[in-house]
This record gives structure tokens, sequence and C-alpha cells, in this order.
């Protein structure tokens, strides 16, 4: 199910505090306070309630239409056509029942209508998946040369292209029909495992009660503790980081056996498609070679001395006798007292993302003017940011905007997300959806080039403009650090787990543990002290139950690094084949479509590449401290 685009920032990624400018609006008591500009137009997919209601009613003669050509596609390539139109335009009119619903839901999650339109269109959503579990095994049972064949001649199938050629890419891995549909029930118990953890991490496991600035007892929470993180009294936050995790460590031995339990499944689910191990699994749809996560990792353990150098200056620069990972999440430099209006950080967007040409430009515009983004947060708004989109009308964007400089990264990442998929969308539908693995470039893209823009504008020969600069360099190499480093090490974790329990070793909390602490051991080097409350940092990672998903952060990553420094160094040419990449959609693999653009993850070169930035960004940083007589050592308490 096509589900929003979030931001590639794992739970713990810092989130810098600023000052307010008074000239901000808000906070707002209700939606009805918040300017109709500045409030998305969801009337774009449908102008009402009763509209949805009415598109709902159709779905189920749509689905019997479907279902219909049942035993009949391979009788002749006008039946296989008309399966699947049928089948795709059930698939749209389902996203965009499942868009207006879940969106207006997060406007106000208090309201159980919407949570109910939500609900009825997911239960939908599953039938559907389980009423035409029999399409591909009737496919595989087709010829592949007649297949092509008939491809190639019914232009009805046209569009049909990428999924002809993975139906017999899969046939090694496609079951019969009766398995096929067994499978698809079994698809809500194995996301039962997901939301069991879900309801752990945030109903269930006490983080109990931490003092707050006048040492009354308030409740810790996952968003107390990302502010904790970056407190300036040591204490401190050495006593949130060892209280989240021993919270956690209580009832490690719950957790080791359920993430052993979503290892085990996906195993089950690898083996009953008869792939060779979870990882050849996990990549095969997307057609990618295990080299790209072997790759990966290896180029990021070369890197690692860098990472150690970064951590040096950290230590230095707190002026700290020694270095633990709880001292790693504080700002090693005061971050921009910046604030930004809306509309000023629209502006500065803009002016950011002008490299990309005036296409780009032009309908980044419309994004930002004709309420596609919904802005300030109210009561029972969803939190956070996300890109969605409706195929038939235009993407969309929730912000909970608060006018830090860390907002207006944020806007620029969304509006990336939101372009990508409005590129894509000038594709047929059937070759629209982009893979995940390459849905964080475009938003990453975007905030290098803001940043880069950014520094452009510090006067270096000022003291004020070298901290903002020293600031800003810092910013980049956080974010290398959390979306390049700790998602590889994530994905080491997740690799050596199941190819643990593929060797038959059984996943005990004694050896998650172990296996995590060596990796901690490895990832921060040896001037980093480990506390042993950090060896159970794992089983708070809710990453860790989709399978093989974070290493695309890391790859993603230095494809933006990549892709902006062309835009940049080259310019119109550079630009061109972007938004050829952006308009590509799903017509091809993932790394034929970044090959086109001018980046090759078949190899681990374009990682080697981002990890030279990273090094020359921390080079420069120490040079602008050591010239800068302004910048000390961060008080601690």
């Amino acid at each position: 199910m096509e589900t929003p685009a979030d931001p590639p920032r794992e739970p713990d990624q810092p989130d810098p505090q600023h000052l307010m400018d008074t000239t901000l609006p808000g906070p707002f008591a209700s939606r009805s306070e918040i300017p109709d500009n500045d409030r998305w137009r969801l009337e774009d997919i449908f102008p009402d309630d009763a509209a949805w209601e009415a598109a709902f009613a159709h779905l189920p003669p749509l689905l019997d239409q479907v279902v219909a050509w049942r035993g009949l596609l391979a009788a002749a390539p006008e039946n296989l056509a008309a399966a699947l139109l049928g089948s795709d335009l059930l698939e749209q009119e389902c996203l965009e029942l499942l868009a207006y619903a879940r969106m207006r839901r997060d406007e106000d999650n208090t309201l159980p209508a919407y949570q109910a339109m939500t609900d009825r269109i997911t239960s939908f959503y599953y039938l559907f998946a389980e009423k035409t579990a029999f399409i591909l095994p009737e496919m595989a049972r087709i010829d592949a040369d007649l297949l092509l064949d008939w491809q190639a001649s019914t232009p009805s199938l046209k569009d049909f292209r990428m999924l002809i050629d993975n139906s017999i890419r899969n046939r090694p891995h496609t079951l019969s029909e009766a398995e096929e549909a067994l499978l698809s029930r079994f698809g809500p118990t194995s996301e039962g495992i997901n939301d069991v953890f879900s309801m752990l991490d945030h109903v269930e496991i006490d983080l109990g009660d931490f003092p707050d600035e006048q040492g009354h007892a308030t409740r810790m929470t996952h968003g107390r503790f990302a502010q904790l993180r970056e407190h300036p009294d040591r204490a401190v936050r050495a006593r949130a980081f060892a209280q989240v995790h021993e919270s956690y460590a209580k009832v490690g031995r719950t957790l080791s056996t359920l993430y052993a339990t979503r290892v085990k499944t996906d195993s089950a689910f690898s083996a009953a498609r008869h792939h060779t191990d979870t990882l050849t699994d996990a990549l095969f749809a997307d057609n990618l070679p295990t080299q790209t996560v072997t790759g990966l990792i290896s180029a990021v353990h070369a890197g690692l001395p860098d990472l150690y150098r970064y951590f040096g200056l950290r230590q230095r620069l707190m002026g700290l006798c020694d270095l633990h990972i709880y001292d790693t999440y504080v700002p090693l430099v005061a971050e921009s007292q910046r604030s930004y209006t809306y509309s000023q950080a629209c502006e500065l967007v803009k002016a950011g993302l002008s490299p990309l040409g005036e296409e780009y430009a032009t309908v980044l515009e419309r994004h930002l003017s004709d309420r596609w983004i919904d802005v300030y947060e109210t009561p029972g708004k969803t939190t956070g940011a996300y890109s969605w989109g409706s195929y038939r009308s235009h993407p969309y964007v929730l912000l909970n905007y608060s006018g830090l400089q860390n907002d207006v990264f944020t806007l620029a990442h969304e509006v990336g997300h939101s372009l990508h998929t409005y590129f894509s969308s000038r594709q047929p539908f059937a070759l629209s959806h982009y893979p995940i693995f390459l849905a964080e470039i475009a938003s990453t893209v975007n905030e290098n080039l803001l940043l880069q823009h950014l520094m452009d504008q510090c006067d270096i020969l000022t003291p004020e403009g070298r901290q903002e600069k020293i600031a800003l360099l810092n910013h980049f190499l956080e974010e290398f650090r959390l979306t390049v480093f700790r998602q590889t090490m994530f994905c080491e974790f997740e690799l050596k787990a199941h190819q643990a329990a593929e060797a038959g070793q059984p996943l005990t909390a004694e050896a998650l543990t172990e296996l995590y602490r060596d990796l901690l051991a490895l990832y921060f080097g040896p001037d980093v002290v480990i506390d042993p409350f950090m060896h159970w940092e794992w089983s708070r990672i809710p990453h860790f139950y989709t399978a093989y998903y974070v290493f695309k952060y890391a790859t993603g990553f230095s494809a933006a690094v990549a892709l902006s420094q062309q835009i940049r160094q080259e310019g119109e040419p550079a630009v061109r084949r972007y938004l050829e990449f952006l308009g590509s959609g799903g017509s091809g693999y993932p790394l034929d479509l970044l090959q086109k653009a001018g980046v090759d993850l078949s190899t681990s070169t374009p990682v080697q590449h981002a990890l030279a930035v990273f090094a020359r960004t921390l080079d420069e940083l120490e040079q602008l401290l050591a010239s800068d007589t302004g910048s000390s050592p961060i008080q601690l308490a």
C-alpha cells in the first residue's frame, strides 16, 4: 500500500532548538483560525465527504469486474489487458480514497469519522489484494516469449511492461493461486508483530519520570528524550540515556523474543518464495544485487577513520577528557538563532533550489502558493512532516511549521518528495510509482542545495559569518553521520541478525546485545566510551521491524550528494538529466534510472565519493574553527 514519504530521519536525529520570532503566527487553538492559504485544499481530491462515500460505493462493482477475468487471462492478450486495466483503475480509486481519508484524519486525529473512513478503505485495500491474487499466478502460466509478444503487439499492454517483466523475473518465486492467497492472509499477522512493538514502544514501556528545569518530576517521553540528548549539562544527558535504555532492558528478553520472531517470519516468507536468503528477497523487487548492501558496508568501514576524527574534534571542542555516546548529540557550535516566517522560508527555499532551473521553479511555486501544504500545528493534528500524493490531482505536504531553521530544511525536504511525485505522475499510472530505493534522493538533493545556498551567503570575513558557516558545516556533518554512518550500522546489525537466524543460531537477548555492542565499538571507534546500557539501543529502533529498509537512507544520501554536486558544477546538462530522473517514476529499475541521471550505485563509488565529501567538509570545519577566535568549548555544568 502506498504511504506518505517521510523525511530520512531516524527517530534519534537531532532537532536543534532555536529562538522564536515574535512575528510568527500561532499557536492556533483550532484550524479555523488559520488562513485558508496556509491549509491544504483536499477538495482537489474529493469535493466533500459525500463524494468520497459515492466513490467508495463504486469499489465493489469494480472489484467484481476484475475478478470476472479469473481463469481467463491466458486465453488472449485482450483478456489479460482487461484484467490489468481494471486492477489498475481500482488501485487508483483506492489510493485516492485512502489519501483523502488519511489526510483528513491527520488534520485532527480526535475526529472518529475520518479514522473510520481510513479503516474502511484500508480494509477494502487488503480485500482487493486478496481477491486479485490470481493475476500473477495466471500470468506465470503464460509462456514467457508469448507474453512478451503480447506486450509488444497489444497497445493496451504497453503501460504494463515493467509488470510483465517483473512477472517473468518472479516466476521462480511465484506460488500457486491458492498459495498466493494463503500468503496474503498471513500479511496482517506478519504486520501484527510490528504492531506489538509499536504498542510496547509507545504505550507499555514505562520510561519513568525525569526532573524538569525546575526540579519537578515529569514523564519521560520519546520527544523529551530527543531534547535531553542535547542538554548542555552532561549529567542530565547521561542520566537520560541510561534511564531510557535501561527501561527497554527491563523488558529486553521480551523484545529479543519479539525481534527474533520478526526475523524468523522474514525468513519464513523468504523461504516460501524460494529466495536464497532474506537479503536477496528484500532486494529482488528493485532488481538490486547484494553488492548494493555489502558494498555499502565495506565502503563505510573504510571511511570510519574520518568519523573517528569527527568524534575527536567533538571531544576537543567540548573540553572533555573522554567522550561517551551521550555526548555525540550536543551541537558542536551554536546553531543559527534566526527564525523565519513561513513566507520567508518559502522565499529561501525558492532561492536555494534555483539551480534546478525554470521548469522546476514553476512547479515549486505552485506547490508553495496553491494550497498544497498544510502549514501550522493545531490540536489533534498529526505531528512531524510528510509528503503524500494524489495521482489525479497533485502531491500534498503536511508540516508543523514553527519558524526554526530546521523547519526550513524540512520544507525543502518535503517539497523534494512532492516534486518527485509530481514529475513521476506524468507517467501512466502503472509506471508512476518510484521505488522506495529512490524515494529519499530528491528530498536530500533539495536539502543539500539549500545548505549550499545558505553557506554561500556567509561572509567568513566577519565573526558572525564564520559562526554561521561553522554551524551549517556541522549541520551537514551531523546529517551525514546520522544518515550514512548510523543507518549503515543499523543495516549491518539486521544483516548479521538475519544471517545468524538463517544459520540456525538462536537470537537470544545475550546474542543480540553482544552483536550490537561489537557494532557500537566498530562505528564509534576506540576513543568513545560505550556504556553497557547502550548495548540495548537496538531494542528501541522501530526500523528493524521492516528488514533491509534503512540502507536505502545511506545509499539515497550518497546519490543525492553526487547529484547536487553535478547540478551545481555542470548546470543545465545535469539539471536535464535530473529532471528526466524525476519524471521516470517507476518506468525502469532503480539502478538503471539512477545511472541515466549520472550516478552508478551498482558499485560503491558514489558512497566512497560521499565519504570523501564528508572528509573535506570536516577539513573545512576544522580550518574555520582554528581561524575563529570567537569559538570556544561548550560550557558544561
